[in-house]
């Protein structure tokens, strides 16, 4: 009977190719289905693993593989599978396919732009008995001269990628620019996709970065100016005074929400045309009852100072939504 790596082996090795000599039965429910035996699953369709991508002229091209997590019978099969797609030697994107969904992308009309190498973290854990171990870990832990024991972890982080795409919106179809990768600067990265802005062309992952900043932080930047960010909300140090706030708007608020996100501010002063300044700290306050804060608070400079906040260059749905996503949903 054919194990899950020899399924995922005959599918790297000769999915897409003519007459392909695939391993259709199901084994471990690992399983391969989709246009033309291009897709291999895992326990059902709704759970893609992988998806060979073809050139314009139908030949083997890429893979694209899903960065989704679902169990860790299919965290296994992932394993699998990208092991298995790596052996061939053609290029390797990944990106959690829940996110392509709501963003609308389609999945074949994707085209790799630029992508960075996958990372593996290390994690060293002690504990103070093997029943304190996870399961996974037991055979490998290690017991320390004090009693205790030592376990490693690890984590897969997916590697940045910059790429081009048509995506549906009700009935019309539209291209764009699109980054996948990691907010670095949280505790733990923050995975979100997103599209750039439509005057963006990006070569690589670091111009698609730049092309999120807004005008104004572009141009406080170069002056040498410091700028703080957290999420989508950027802000940008002024020489304000509060008196000469007050002509522009005299209204402040404590603990508003800014720029119709789900960001807080300290003190917030929002002029008749709509400019929004703040200081003191940034806080991420979802309006959501369900969704916790995703981002730590950023302290506004000396949070004396009065910023100027504005969004970043992510273009908006109809509805005023950010058109950025993480495994979660949109993000904002």
């Amino acid at each position: 009977m054919a194990t899950h790596a020899d399924i995922a082996d005959r599918f790297a090795q000769e999915a897409g190719k003519p007459d392909a000599n695939l391993l259709l039965a199901r084994s471990g429910n690992v399983f391969v289905s989709g246009e033309g035996n291009r897709t291999l699953y895992s326990y059902g369709k709704h759970f893609p693993l992988v998806h060979l991508m073809l050139d314009r002229q139908g030949n083997r091209s890429w893979w694209l593989l899903n960065g989704d997590t679902y169990s860790v019978s299919t965290a296994r099969h992932q394993t699998i599978t990208r092991n298995a797609c790596k052996r061939t030697g053609l290029p390797m994107l990944t990106v959690p396919f829940s996110c392509l969904t709501e963003a609308g992308i389609l999945k074949d009309t994707i085209e790799p732009v630029d992508v960075e190498p996958e990372r593996w973290d290390t994690s060293v854990h002690v504990v103070d008995s093997i029943e304190n171990v996870p399961s996974s870990a037991v055979y490998t832990a290690k017991k320390l001269s004090d009693g205790r024991y030592e376990y490693r972890t690890y984590r897969h982080w997916l590697g940045a990628a910059l790429f081009r795409a048509t995506y549906r919106v009700s009935e019309r179809e539209l291209g764009a620019y699109f980054l996948s990768a990691f907010d670095e600067q949280e505790t733990t990265p923050h995975y979100f996709l997103c599209e750039l802005p439509g005057d963006a062309r990006p070569r690589t992952v670091r111009d698609a970065f730049l092309a999120l900043k807004p005008p104004e932080v572009v141009a406080a930047e170069a002056a040498g100016v410091i700028c703080t960010r957290q999420g989508d909300v950027f802000a940008v140090p002024t020489r304000l005074t509060t008196r000469e706030l007050a002509k522009l708007t005299p209204k402040r608020e404590r603990g508003a929400h800014v720029l119709h996100l789900s960001h807080k501010a300290t003190e917030v002063a929002i002029a008749d045309d709509g400019t929004t300044y703040a200081r003191g700290v940034l806080h991420h306050a979802p309006f959501e009852s369900w969704r916790r804060p995703e981002h730590r608070r950023r302290l506004m400079g000396d949070r004396r100072t009065w910023h100027l906040l504005v969004k970043n260059t992510v273009p908006v749905d109809s509805l005023g939504r950010s058109r950025a996503w993480s495994r979660g949903g949109n993000v904002d």
